[in-house]
């Protein structure tokens, strides 16, 4: 055998080579899919308590970076079409009530693993009618949906996520089912550059 390897000794080499740079190429693309892993920003959009308007809506970071919340836009559909509008200011607070700025909005910092409630689904309605949203009856609603749209120091493109709920009617009862497990990530170019075309129409 050592007599083999001494007289084929390039080919033993050469092989040894792939192998080495086999391995040194698996190891790049590990540790390159867990760069990636890390600057992937996951949204998390649910709710909280009942399933009812009076549902508290939670916006959490699940990705290991910070990131900074730039807009939150409320999407409803009736029998009349569909209708958007910015929510991410505090409306149903008073100016003169606001102990700091953060109270006045829901744009802002959240760490990795942070929340922040946005409010009920009543909440949100409201802010949207102080927007000049038009008078919709919750009954009227079919489907609602929720765009939290994000900025991180790792990328200079917006980074969103989204979520949409279906109205149900009960008797009186109004209640909220998700139509997905959780938010949808926006990620690709073409839905990104359509959430910041909705975002440049309310500038």
């Amino acid at each position: 055998m050592w007599d083999w390897v001494s007289e084929n000794s390039g080919l033993v080499q050469a092989a040894m080579a792939a192998i080495t740079a086999l391995v040194w190429v698996v190891y790049l693309h590990i540790l390159v899919l867990g760069m990636r892993r890390q600057r992937r920003t996951e949204i998390l959009i649910h709710l909280g308590g009942a399933r009812d308007l009076s549902a508290r809506i939670l916006v959490s970071n699940l990705g290991l970076e910070p990131l900074y919340v730039l807009e939150i836009m409320l999407t409803v559909w009736t029998a009349d079409g569909e209708r958007m509008s910015s929510v991410a200011d505090r409306t149903e607070i008073a100016r003169d009530q606001h102990e700091t700025p953060r109270q006045a909005t829901l744009q802002g910092a959240l760490k990795s693993g942070d929340h922040v409630e946005i409010g009920s689904v009543t909440d949100l309605l409201d802010r949207a009618r102080h927007q000049g949203f038009d008078q919709i009856a919750p009954a009227d609603i079919r489907h609602l949906q929720i765009t939290v749209a994000a900025i991180t120091a790792a990328d200079s493109h917006i980074t969103a996520a989204t979520r949409r709920f279906a109205m149900r009617r009960d008797g009186d009862t109004l209640s909220l089912r998700p139509l997905n497990l959780a938010a949808q990530q926006i990620r690709s170019r073409r839905q990104r550059r359509e959430i910041e075309a909705q975002m440049r129409k309310g500038l």
